[in-house]
Order: C-alpha cells, then structure tokens, then sequence
C-alpha cells in the first residue's frame, strides 16, 4: 500500500510541468424506500403504506486529488486519488413479509399467513481509492475511452443476514423463522460483541463509446468487492412465537440457536449505471440497476448563461433539477415537494477547482 501510495505521488509530481491538475469534493446519494417514506423507514411505518420490496441507500462523500498523467510528452490518461466515506444499505423482502410489519408496527392483526423472508446488507466505512481513465482512442469509427476505479474500506458498523419464515393469522407477534444474522451490534437479539473494525476492498470501470453526436456510457460499480472482519459477531437460530402448526423450526422457548464471533465474509450486488445522450440535442436516457432495485429516465439540458441547466423524469416516481459549471454542480430529485414524505430522492454535489 505505502509502495502504491509513493509511486502515486511520484507521477502526479512528474505531471505538474504538462497536465492539468484539480483538487475535487462530491456528495452523492441515491436513497429509495418502497414500502413507506424514508423518513418512516427510519422511525417507524406509521404513515402511508403500500406494498414493497426494496429499501436502497448508497451515500458517500469524497475529497480527492485527479492529474493528468503525461510520460516522455505523451498523454496517458489520468489518475485520482481520493479520501471517501461511504454508507450503504440494501434490504430486499417478500411483499407478505412488508404486510406482517406494517401489521406489527401498528399493533394490528393478520387476516391471513404471511411469508417471511428478507435479506439484508449494510455497512458504513472509511476508504481510499486510486482511479485511472484512459486518453480517447480510435476504436474502428467509435471514439473510446475506459476507467477503473480500486477502492479499499475499513468498514465499522455492519450487518448482513436474512429471516426466513411464516407469521400465522391473528396476533403479528405469533411468528416463526429462522435467522442468520452477522454484524457488529446486535439489533435483533441485543448479542453483545467486541468487534474489530474489517477491511474490504471494491473494484469498479466505466468504458464510454462515441460516434458522432451520440455518446454512450457505462459504469459497473463495485464490479469486485469483497469485506471480511476477522472476529465479526454472529447467531443463528430460530425464532419460535406462537408458529402453532406452520412452525418452521423448534425453539426451546421463544428463541434457540447459537451466538459467536469468527472470521465474517461478505459482497454486495454491483451497480450498473448506463447513459445514452445526443449531446448537440443535449437528450440523454439514463438508467441504474442495483440487484433487484431499477430506475429508467429521462434528461434534458440547455446552456445558460450562468452554465447548464437540466431537468429529468425517472420511472417509478422520481423528478428534479441539475445545474452544471466548470466548478460546481448539483442534481436533487424526489417523487414529492414535501421531501418528509418522499420514497425515492437523489442529492448529488461537487466542487472543482482545476489549474
């Protein structure tokens, strides 16, 4: 890592006589709730509820450094090197299992059966990344251009597990599963474990095609990735209240199972992120799909004087504004203007100053 960082420097350092240099800040956040509003996903399904699957959250923050990378007067592309702080959250669950905890959230009762099943992941981390993108090339008549993005993670506070099971008609206590469950802090079961921060790493690349006017991308992020702790906490077990017939499992009480810490290894679903723009029409399709998460859209931009202006519409339910500058933009959509009730909102920023 030291022989990485060093060599880093060195070219960046041999650089600064031939390319452009910038120092850059962003903020990004894609954040969307089906079932209920984020805001009720955080402090209870009390409000307006429909039927769900997907709860998605990938929010980072970075400072970093990016220079032309230029050998014997000869461009190479580019290099960056960025401090980041990154939280992620995936809950994927059946739209019965959504019904039992709006059910027992509220204290109501189950008219009929409900599957249980729900996995999820979740981490917050600290990292270090070295990216590289490439000078455009001649690819046939396509103009070409490819990057690579290597991220290494001291992540924290994690969880990961999934509940399988049945909660039968009546009272939304009476349920039956079984869990396996890994974490830091136990927020099921209240295990309590002294747990070492982990180490992960991330491997992402984005390869862009150009004819003419039109301009295509695409990003895979976390193409690679991988997060290990080496004493994490975790229990497996079943969870027994009241299963009568339909029971999946035999607890000696309430709950059985095990409790420990031993080596946790874990991987998230990458993301695809494709875009289809005519640039002299300043129209572009957007798309993202994260494992069973999805959004499709549309953006369109003028020039102003005071820099770009844009405005898209993305299925299912998410609409908003962008402004771009050679220093600074920004991009906020949402599905509502009272943002205390939105389910899907999006927050993107960034500085950067270039000499």
């Amino acid at each position: 890592m030291k022989f990485t960082l060093v060599a880093v420097l060195f070219l960046l350092a041999m650089n600064q006589a031939y390319g452009q240099q910038s120092i850059y800040s962003n903020f990004d956040s894609v954040v969307s709730s089906e079932s209920v509003p984020i805001n009720d996903m955080l402090t209870g399904w009390g409000g307006s509820y429909q039927r769900g699957e997907v709860v998605y959250a990938d929010v980072s923050w970075s400072f970093g450094f990016k220079s032309d990378l230029v050998f014997a007067d000869k461009a190479l592309g580019q290099l960056s090197l960025q401090r980041e702080y990154r939280r992620y959250y995936y809950l994927n669950y059946d739209k019965e299992t959504s019904d039992y905890y709006r059910a027992l959230e509220l204290g109501n009762t189950l008219t009929s059966t409900k599957k249980l099943d729900l996995t999820f992941k979740q981490f917050d981390a600290p990292g270090l990344s070295l990216g590289y993108e490439s000078e455009v090339f001649q690819l046939e008549s396509f103009n070409g251009q490819f990057g690579f993005d290597l991220a290494m993670y001291r992540p924290g506070h994690f969880q990961f597990g999934s509940v399988k099971g049945i909660a039968e008609a009546g009272e939304a206590e009476a349920a039956s599963g079984l869990i396996d469950y890994r974490y830091d802090d136990d927020k099921l079961l209240d295990h309590q474990a002294e747990v070492d921060k982990g180490l992960g790493f991330s491997i992402s690349a984005n390869f862009l095609l150009a004819l003419g006017a039109w301009q295509a991308e695409v990003e895979l992020k976390d193409l690679f990735n991988r997060f290990q702790w080496e004493n994490g906490a975790f229990t497996q077990g079943c969870i027994n209240v009241g299963g009568g017939a339909g029971a999946q499992c035999d607890a000696e009480g309430a709950a059985s199972g095990i409790s420990g810490q031993g080596i946790i290894t874990e991987r998230i679903p990458f993301t695809l992120n494709t875009r289809i723009e005519h640039q002299l029409m300043d129209i572009s399709l957007n798309g993202l799909v994260h494992d069973r998460y999805y959004r499709l859209g549309l953006e369109k931009g003028v020039q102003t004087s005071l820099g770009r202006l844009g405005f898209f519409l993305y299925y299912p339910r998410l609409a908003g504004l962008s402004w771009q500058t050679s220093f600074f933009n920004i991009e906020l959509g949402a599905d509502t203007l009272k943002l205390s009730q939105a389910r899907n909102f999006q927050l993107n920023m960034g500085v950067n100053w270039h000499w």
